[in-house]
Parts: structure tokens; sequence; C-alpha cells
């Protein structure tokens, strides 16, 4: 899978084919195979493990209060697939028109990551400092949001914003559309400038 990522960040998704790889790790094909069924499948398995890492990175997260497990959600998430190597794939992605296949990447990453973020909404909602009707709805608009402020993150072709002042008015937006879509009170929620680590 390391191999895997390095070359579909270096050559390409579509340059990279899969006797690239097993060439690359010195296995025969049969061996790649036998764990992936296709070279799709092995940047499925890139992309999961990532998210898998964020989901776990989030529930050792022991805050004072569950607004702030909230915004550690919200601002991992971001910084994930901005930032993170999932964007970096997705990048690749879109010079390549690969439209299909970043959607499908993101249904997944929302799929795999709903599920914490109910639990940690359902916990707001508890504590008062969230007020979600209709989880399941929201965790849609939820994805819609952050796709949008990735789009808006990245206005470039192909880049990340690089005004500051521009970047922080739009994390700003994205911060009171959170607010409203969870019920939560004005300025309760802060997203932080993605920042390579």
């Amino acid at each position: 899978m390391d191999t895997a990522l390095e070359l579909f960040l270096a050559n390409g998704y579509q340059k990279t084919t899969v006797q690239d790889i097993v060439k690359h790790v010195n296995v025969a094909q049969g061996t790649f195979y036998y764990y992936f069924p296709s070279k799709e499948a092995i940047l499925e398995a890139i992309l999961i493990s990532h998210v898998q890492n964020m989901i776990a990175e989030i529930q050792a997260f022991k805050p004072d209060n569950i607004l702030e497990k909230l915004q550690f959600f919200i601002n991992r998430f971001y910084r994930l697939s901005y930032l993170g190597e999932p964007g970096l794939i997705s990048k690749v992605l879109y010079k390549e028109k690969q439209g299909l296949l970043i959607n499908k990447l993101w249904r997944q990453t929302i799929t795999i990551t709903n599920p914490l973020l109910s639990h940690i909404l359902e916990q707001c909602n508890q504590a008062g400092v969230t007020h979600v009707i209709h989880i399941d709805e929201t965790l849609c608009f939820f994805g819609g949001v952050m796709a949008a402020l990735l789009e808006a993150s990245s206005p470039l072709e192909f880049g990340h914003e690089s005004n500051p002042q521009i970047l922080r008015a739009k994390l700003t937006i994205a911060e009171k559309m959170l607010e409203t879509l969870f019920g939560a009170s004005p300025g309760s929620i802060h997203l932080d400038e993605p920042q390579v680590i």
C-alpha cells in the first residue's frame, strides 16, 4: 500500500499499473491480486487506512467537554482531507479528471466517519451544546458543507488558497454554517487553519 501510494502521487493514478506496483515491491502479480482485486481496491484501502487512523485519534482524544470533541472531529476531518495523503490523492485524481472515483472515495469517507460523528452529536445534544433533531439528515449536510469548504479552500486549479485572510474568511463562513446545521451557539464552532504537521 505504501508503494502504491508513493507511485500514485509521483506518477499519477492512471499511469501507475499493478505491474509497476509489484515490480517496486519485488513480488509476483498474483500476490497483489491475492490481497486486492484491482488497482482501485488498493486505492480504497489506502484511503480507509488513513480515515481509520483519524477515527482512532479522535476516539483517543479526551477533552474537558464534548463540544471540544466535536471541534476536534471537524478539524481533523478537514485537515486530513485538505493536507493529508487523502487530500494529495484527490489532487492527483482531479488532475486526471477522475470525478466518479473522487466521489466514490468521498462517500466512503463519509460513510466510515458518520457513526462516530453521530455519537458525538448525540452526546452534544445531551449536554445541550447542539440541538440536532434529525441526525442522519444532518450528517448528509455535514458532508456537503465540508465538501464546499474543501472546494473553497482550493480555488486554484489544483492548489490551496494562499491568502491567509481569504482562507480565514472562508473558514468563518463554514463555522457559521456548521453552527446553524448543528443548532450550536454562535461562536461555538472554530475551524483551525490547516497546518502541515
